[in-house]
């Protein structure tokens, strides 16, 4: 018996999830906590595949949960990425691409705070969709009311986390000299822009005694963001996930600064 049109009956009958917070940020601010913040704020312990101890972050165009050994985990693909207003990515943590829903995240100015409006659509991915959506429709809440704290308290983290990425030539490495010429180099630029982007970068450069080795300074808003260091340095930077350059991170603790002028 073909079951197929009326299993796409039930599911176009369960209604997508909205859920709404008010944080106090403006939205260019909720949109870069909610997004090159997220690995201080997601309650990982309670809402992830691997538990405690990883970390998770947007990561070259997908969302990418580190466990505390290193396994790694893509819960969905980017589809939308329009700050301070917007993304929207397929959600699939646990399962395979093919069994993806759809959450999607806008930011509107609300006075002084954010409206930020979170919409999980696409229930037809799963065996019984309106019990997943009654699942979904209970862990929302905790999720966003950790991304609403965190945004309230984010002045008050303390410390901000330093690291000094070591690059060095990779099992694919360009030949020696011919390192800037190659196309997989654009890709290391281009992680540094974003980097850069990000209010991350501080300073990068090539080691002048060491053809094709170089080191990138990064600081991240906050303590105990290694991981998260990590997971940028060697997923974000396709130069690095291509075997061009290999990355060592390294946490660095800063005594000292030269003050102003």
């Amino acid at each position: 018996m073909n079951t197929g049109p009326a299993n796409t009956v039930r599911a176009n009958t369960v209604p997508p999830i909205r859920r709404e917070v008010l944080v106090d940020a403006d939205p260019a601010t909720a949109f870069d906590v909610f997004t090159t913040g997220l690995g201080r704020w997601w309650p990982l312990a309670s809402h992830s595949v691997h538990g405690a101890g990883g970390t998770v972050a947007f990561a070259a165009g997908q969302l990418i949960e580190q466990s505390a050994g290193g396994e790694r985990v893509v819960w969905g693909t980017v589809t939308r990425w329009e700050p301070p207003a917007a993304l929207a990515f397929t959600w699939h943590p646990g399962y395979a691409e093919e069994r993806a829903s759809h959450v999607e995240v806008t930011f509107a100015a609300a006075g002084e705070q954010t409206l930020v409006t979170l919409t999980h659509s696409g229930w037809e991915a799963f065996a019984d969709p309106a019990a997943a959506r009654a699942n979904y429709d209970q862990g929302w809440p905790a999720v966003l009311g950790a991304y609403q704290e965190h945004t309230r308290r984010r002045d008050d983290d303390g410390e901000d986390t330093w690291v000094a990425l070591l690059h060095r030539p990779g099992p694919a490495a360009a030949p020696a000299g011919a390192v800037f010429e190659d196309p997989m180099f654009a890709e290391h630029v281009a992680f540094l822009h974003r980097m850069q982007q990000a209010g991350y970068l501080v300073a990068a450069g090539p080691m002048t005694d060491a053809a094709g080795e170089g080191m990138t300074v990064l600081r991240l808003p906050g303590p105990d963001q290694l991981a998260q260091a990590t997971l940028l340095a060697t997923a974000d930077d396709a130069s690095v996930a291509g075997g061009f350059f290999a990355v060592t991170v390294r946490p660095w603790q800063v005594m000292m600064q030269a003050g102003p002028g």
